[in-house]
């Protein structure tokens, strides 16, 4: 019998283009990978939250390999970092050849709590750990409604342009997460007259994951919190690109000046040359005049 591998990693997203283009990117990956998978024999869970992917491939050892090369490959991802790889006994995915998971309140909730004990560094996350985590989502959300699937996300948790240009969070969104965190009674009291209590209403407000976990406003706030940090890492990203290719600018500039400078001397050098070569043959003809004379 082929032995059971699994193997987790993560990597930093290269996405770019508008948010409806890299959700279309997401939904791409994830049919593409569902299909490869399932004809193959492998499951699993893929995770996009912000800028960071994270996936579980689990099957035989051969096809998890073979699977896995084939995704390092993929130029929409950089900085895979493998944490775990190893036997075991059974699937944590049966069911999955691929699930999309943490695209729900509950589910970035979840993902945030652990990424929050590692301060959000890839780099520090337990295989174990993540893969306890991505499982936990699955089953917190196994039971949301058809426009929550898992098959074809309709936006995967990335900031909107206009955020992303703002350079602030997007309120109106994190009260809407908030919303659906509260218990329904609670949620009927924010949506009256007392809409100015809804401060302290999140502070009162829980919720549970499937996992029995407890869920709290301020994990959906860490989350924000999260994506500020994503943004404000590109925005940092793409002001030191912005630096390097003015560097670069002013580095092609000198170059040129140093150029123009070194052609203009060879000029003067040239023209005092041809100055002194008219002198001579002046001096030659003259003398020639003087001789026939």
């Amino acid at each position: 019998m082929t032995e059971l591998y699994r193997l987790v990693y993560t990597s930093r997203n290269l996405l770019t283009g508008t948010e409806h283009a890299r959700a279309a990117a997401v939904a791409e990956i994830l049919a593409t990978s569902q299909a490869n998978n399932a004809r193959v024999g492998v499951s699993g869970a893929l995770l996009f939250n912000g800028g960071s992917f994270a996936q579980v491939l689990e099957g035989p050892r051969p096809v998890v390999e073979r699977t896995f090369e084939r995704i390092q490959r993929d130029p929409r991802h950089s900085d895979v970092n493998v944490l775990q790889c190893e036997p075991v006994a059974e699937r944590g995915f049966p069911n999955w050849s691929m699930a999309f998971v943490g695209h729900s309140v509950k589910g970035r909730a979840l993902w945030d709590e652990m990424a929050s004990r590692t301060g959000f560094d890839l780099a520090r996350i337990e295989g174990e750990d993540l893969f306890a985590t991505l499982h936990a989502i699955v089953l917190a959300e196994e039971g949301l409604a058809a426009e929550d699937s898992f098959d074809m996300p309709a936006a995967p948790n990335v900031p909107s342009e206009s955020t992303k240009a703002g350079g602030e969070l997007d309120v109106v969104r994190l009260r809407a997460e908030l919303q659906d965190a509260m218990p329904e009674e609670r949620q009927s009291s924010a949506m009256g007259p007392a809409q100015g209590s809804t401060v302290a209403q999140m502070d009162e407000s829980r919720t549970r994951s499937a996992a029995g976990k407890p869920v709290s406003e301020a994990a959906i706030l860490r989350t924000a919190l999260a994506e500020e940090r994503d943004r404000t890492t590109e925005l940092r990203r793409n002001l030191d690109e912005a630096r390097i290719a003015t560097a670069l600018a002013e580095q092609r500039a000198e170059k040129l000046r140093h150029e123009r400078d070194l052609w203009a001397g060879r000029a003067k050098v040239l023209a005092a040359a041809l100055a002194q070569d008219l002198e001579h043959v002046q001096d030659l003809q003259q003398a020639k005049v003087r001789s026939v004379a």
